[in-house]
């Protein structure tokens, strides 16, 4: 158990180069007087004067570790310690003879003052460690192990002075313990018998060992807290950036948006679309870009829109471009849906000052309970009449299936419920049976949407209609289900 307790030490501590190891000398540190009770041991602050102390103690001191004599460092007192600039260093050696004569409360005492005077945390894991090489090698010295007891001393001396002269300190370390130890033979003893040793006492190793567990415990625990409170930091810095770059992002679009605005009202006369004070298109940019391409590239007789705002003015523009390419074909009739009084007045004044009033039926419909299918009830535009006389105009629901539509679904918002949005696509098949439907919906990184989506997909499998789903990567993402058609069968093959 010993030896295994040993490689544990020596691989945690490792031998890296400490500064605060001396090289050895030969001087001794005169007796001193008895120890300190433990209501002597209270730090104090130095006094504000400077105070005359010992020069040699720190270097006599370090000596008399490097040869193991533990009494004289047991002698070392606070009051001669205190106003040394090295005190706390020469606070751990009084704790490494004290603990090494067997003295474990003072010791402990001690240790807390050397903390308290600052000791750096990894020479007090090295004296520690050393401490326990040293009781090991004392052990294995009275057990007549030979090889195991110079193990330990060197080990000590590598631990606690890494870099000295191992070998010179050596010897002096051994012949000093085994004297303590009374085993006068000096290192020859060390071949003697063990039945012939003198009893073997255990106290000051465990009391050393407690120690320095004690010692790594605490150290753990502050280590514990100074990664808790760098990680706090890392966050805290982590939020900061991510605020700061929002802020950044938010800025330089709302600046760009602003020279856009500028740049289209001296070309064009229109005011513009969006809100100077921030980032706030009611539609992304790419969305609407993505609006104008299903516009141009399907040829849609009907447009419908559920949630009026800047996407209305963008299809009314898109369509009036668009007119002079229909070859004679009808215009695109398009409505649009508002339930708040406040949005429905901002895209009417938007419309009006672009000249696209009247292309647009743009309808106020304040939110009407509708009963689903399944018995739910959901808020929505109160506009099934206006729906019956755009699908009796295009001879909905029962003839015409070339009729091509567009859905824009942007409206109500999620604030006036759960899949607040459903609605539509039950009452547009509701209304037209058998056209081709183009369902686009806003909005689908929502996990509101997505479930939507799912419920669409259940009622036109129900309702026996084909369709293909296309999701589109945007700001706020896109979902295009596009419903195919009820052709009539062909003259002859009827039964």
């Amino acid at each position: 158990m010993l030896r295994t307790l040993s490689a544990l030490l020596a691989r945690w501590f490792g031998t890296a180069p400490v500064a605060d190891a001396p090289p050895p000398t030969a001087s001794s540190q005169p007796a001193a007087a008895p120890p300190a009770s433990s209501t002597e041991l209270h730090t104090s602050p130095p006094p504000a004067q400077p105070v005359a102390y010992d020069e040699n103690l720190l270097e006599r001191a370090r000596t008399q570790w490097q040869f193991g004599d533990w009494n004289s460092l047991a002698q070392l007192e606070r009051d001669t310690l205190q106003h040394h600039p090295d005190r706390a260093k020469l606070a751990l050696l009084a704790a490494a003879g004290r603990l090494q004569t067997d003295r474990g409360d003072e010791a402990r005492l001690y240790l807390r003052l050397a903390q308290d005077w600052g000791v750096s945390k990894k020479l007090l894991a090295q004296i520690l460690a050393a401490g326990v090489h040293n009781s090991l090698g004392r052990a294995a010295a009275l057990a007549g192990k030979q090889t195991a007891a110079l193990q330990h001393f060197k080990s000590a001396i590598d631990v606690g002075t890494p870099g000295a002269a191992t070998q010179l300190l050596l010897q002096a370390r051994t012949g000093e313990q085994l004297q303590q130890l009374g085993l006068h033979g000096g290192t020859a003893h060390l071949n003697t018998n063990a039945d012939h040793s003198p009893a073997l006492k255990l106290t000051p190793l465990a009391t050393h060992i407690d120690t320095l567990t004690d010692a790594l415990q605490e150290h753990k625990a502050e280590l514990d807290a100074q990664l808790k409170k760098q990680a706090d930091e890392l966050i805290r810095v982590r939020k900061f950036l991510d605020s700061s770059l929002k802020n950044e992002v938010s800025n330089a679009a709302k600046q760009i948006e602003a020279f856009m605005g500028l740049q289209n009202y001296f070309a064009t006369g229109e005011l513009p679309s969006v809100n100077t004070e921030r980032h706030s298109w009611p539609v992304s940019p790419d969305f609407a870009i993505y609006l104008i391409e299903l516009i141009e590239l399907n040829d849609y007789d009907l447009i419908i829109e559920f949630g009026s705002g800047i996407s209305t003015v963008i299809v009314a523009k898109t369509l009036a471009k668009m007119a002079s390419r229909r070859q004679g074909k009808p215009s695109v009739t398009f409505a649009s849906f508002d339930h708040l009084d406040q949005y429905y007045q901002q895209t009417r004044a938007h419309l009006l000052q672009a000249g696209l009033l009247d292309t647009v039926q743009l309808t106020l419909s304040p939110l009407k309970d509708w009963q689903a299918p399944d018995d739910n009830t959901y808020p929505y535009y109160d506009c099934q009449s206006f729906l019956a006389q755009l699908a009796q105009t295009f001879g909905q629901p029962h003839t015409n299936a070339t009729l091509r539509m567009l859905v824009i679904v942007d409206g109500p918002p999620s604030a006036t419920g759960k899949h607040a949005r459903y609605p539509a696509a039950p009452l547009i098949l509701q209304h037209f049976s058998q056209a081709h439907i183009d369902l686009l919906l806003d909005d689908y990184i929502r996990a509101d949407e997505k479930e939507i989506v799912q419920r669409w997909q259940g009622d036109i499998t129900a309702a026996k209609r084909t369709y293909t789903l296309t999701e589109r990567r945007l700001e706020k993402d896109a979902c295009l289900i596009q419903i195919q058609s009820i052709l009539p069968p062909l003259p002859g093959l009827t039964a």
